[in-house]
Protein backbone atom coordinates (compact mmCIF):
# COMPACT_ATOMS: atom_id res chain seq x y z
CA UNK A 1 0.00 0.00 0.00
CA UNK A 2 1.45 3.39 -0.93
CA UNK A 3 1.98 6.31 1.55
CA UNK A 4 -0.50 8.24 0.60
CA UNK A 5 -3.05 5.31 0.17
CA UNK A 6 -1.99 4.89 4.15
CA UNK A 7 -2.21 9.02 4.66
CA UNK A 8 -5.34 9.13 2.97
CA UNK A 9 -6.94 6.07 5.53
CA UNK A 10 -5.57 7.65 8.36
CA UNK A 11 -7.38 10.88 7.82
CA UNK A 12 -10.73 8.65 6.62
CA UNK A 13 -10.50 6.95 9.90
CA UNK A 14 -9.86 10.33 12.47
CA UNK A 15 -12.54 11.98 10.54
CA UNK A 16 -15.32 9.21 11.14
CA UNK A 17 -13.71 8.90 15.26
CA UNK A 18 -15.01 12.03 16.36
CA UNK A 19 -18.35 13.05 17.82
CA UNK A 20 -21.44 13.87 15.29
CA UNK A 21 -23.40 16.60 16.34
CA UNK A 22 -26.95 16.98 15.31
CA UNK A 23 -28.00 19.98 13.21
CA UNK A 24 -29.93 22.68 15.27
CA UNK A 25 -32.67 24.65 13.06
CA UNK A 26 -31.14 28.28 13.02
CA UNK A 27 -34.08 30.09 14.56
CA UNK A 28 -32.83 27.88 17.52
CA UNK A 29 -29.62 29.49 17.84
CA UNK A 30 -25.89 28.46 16.63
CA UNK A 31 -25.33 26.21 20.12
CA UNK A 32 -24.28 22.51 18.75
CA UNK A 33 -26.27 19.69 20.02
CA UNK A 34 -23.31 16.55 21.49
CA UNK A 35 -24.46 12.63 21.30
CA UNK A 36 -24.72 11.13 24.64
CA UNK A 37 -21.87 11.10 26.56
CA UNK A 38 -20.42 14.59 25.37
CA UNK A 39 -19.82 17.27 26.86
CA UNK A 40 -20.92 20.35 24.98
CA UNK A 41 -18.15 23.40 24.95
CA UNK A 42 -17.78 26.86 24.21
CA UNK A 43 -14.07 26.87 23.02
CA UNK A 44 -12.00 30.33 22.00
CA UNK A 45 -11.81 28.78 18.85
CA UNK A 46 -15.70 27.52 18.32
CA UNK A 47 -18.17 24.62 19.97
CA UNK A 48 -16.91 21.18 20.64
CA UNK A 49 -18.07 18.04 21.60
CA UNK A 50 -15.94 16.70 23.84
CA UNK A 51 -15.41 13.25 25.40
CA UNK A 52 -12.13 11.77 27.50
CA UNK A 53 -9.91 10.41 24.86
CA UNK A 54 -10.15 12.59 21.57
CA UNK A 55 -7.28 14.75 20.26
CA UNK A 56 -7.14 18.27 21.92
CA UNK A 57 -4.80 21.46 22.14
CA UNK A 58 -2.34 21.43 24.40
CA UNK A 59 -2.51 25.27 24.17
CA UNK A 60 -6.21 24.85 25.20
CA UNK A 61 -5.56 22.76 28.53
CA UNK A 62 -6.93 26.07 30.46
CA UNK A 63 -10.38 26.29 28.58
CA UNK A 64 -10.85 22.75 28.58
CA UNK A 65 -10.52 23.29 32.45
CA UNK A 66 -13.88 24.73 32.92
CA UNK A 67 -15.66 21.94 31.15
CA UNK A 68 -13.71 19.36 33.70
CA UNK A 69 -11.25 18.15 30.80
CA UNK A 70 -7.63 18.19 31.09
CA UNK A 71 -5.13 18.53 27.75
CA UNK A 72 -1.48 17.99 28.76
CA UNK A 73 -0.69 14.97 26.68
CA UNK A 74 -2.55 15.84 23.25
CA UNK A 75 -5.53 13.77 24.33
CA UNK A 76 -8.24 14.86 26.73
CA UNK A 77 -8.67 13.21 30.08
CA UNK A 78 -10.97 13.66 33.26
CA UNK A 79 -7.34 14.44 35.59
CA UNK A 80 -4.73 15.80 35.77
CA UNK A 81 -1.98 13.39 35.30
CA UNK A 82 -3.47 12.59 31.75
CA UNK A 83 -5.00 9.87 30.00
CA UNK A 84 -3.18 7.46 29.78
CA UNK A 85 -2.27 6.05 33.34
CA UNK A 86 0.16 3.77 31.95
CA UNK A 87 2.12 6.93 31.07
CA UNK A 88 2.89 5.80 27.43
CA UNK A 89 1.75 9.13 26.22
CA UNK A 90 4.00 11.08 27.86
CA UNK A 91 7.52 11.43 26.21
CA UNK A 92 10.13 10.14 28.94
CA UNK A 93 12.71 12.66 30.41
CA UNK A 94 9.92 15.15 31.28
CA UNK A 95 7.78 16.31 34.55
CA UNK A 96 5.28 17.14 34.34
CA UNK A 97 3.81 14.78 31.55
CA UNK A 98 4.73 16.40 27.82
CA UNK A 99 2.92 14.97 24.73
CA UNK A 100 5.43 12.46 22.28
CA UNK A 101 5.63 14.39 19.24
CA UNK A 102 7.42 15.20 16.02
CA UNK A 103 9.05 18.62 18.13
CA UNK A 104 7.98 20.70 20.86
CA UNK A 105 8.72 24.05 22.07
CA UNK A 106 8.10 26.41 25.12
CA UNK A 107 5.95 28.14 23.48
CA UNK A 108 3.97 25.04 23.12
CA UNK A 109 3.99 24.32 26.79
CA UNK A 110 0.52 25.97 28.80
CA UNK A 111 2.38 27.79 31.63
CA UNK A 112 0.84 26.23 34.00
CA UNK A 113 3.51 23.44 33.64
CA UNK A 114 5.81 25.35 33.67
CA UNK A 115 8.94 25.17 33.85
CA UNK A 116 9.44 21.37 33.03
CA UNK A 117 11.95 19.55 34.83
CA UNK A 118 14.49 17.33 33.09
CA UNK A 119 15.87 14.61 33.57
CA UNK A 120 18.11 12.21 31.38
CA UNK A 121 17.74 12.89 27.48
CA UNK A 122 16.55 15.93 26.38
CA UNK A 123 14.89 15.02 23.01
CA UNK A 124 12.96 18.41 22.40
CA UNK A 125 16.29 19.94 23.67
CA UNK A 126 13.95 22.51 26.01
CA UNK A 127 16.85 22.74 28.64
CA UNK A 128 19.43 24.86 26.96
CA UNK A 129 21.86 25.94 29.92
CA UNK A 130 21.59 22.03 31.12
CA UNK A 131 20.57 22.76 34.90
CA UNK A 132 17.52 19.97 34.79
CA UNK A 133 14.93 23.13 34.82
CA UNK A 134 13.20 23.68 31.35
CA UNK A 135 10.83 26.66 29.88
CA UNK A 136 11.80 28.65 32.57
CA UNK A 137 10.58 32.34 33.32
Amino acid sequence: MGLSKIILLAALVAALSFPVARAVPASAGSTKTCSAGYVHANLSWGQKCLKAGQLCKIKGDREYHRYRFHCHTGRLSRSSAGGNASGSGCQAGYSPCLPRVADLNCGDIPESKKPIHVSGSDPYRLDGDGDGLACEP
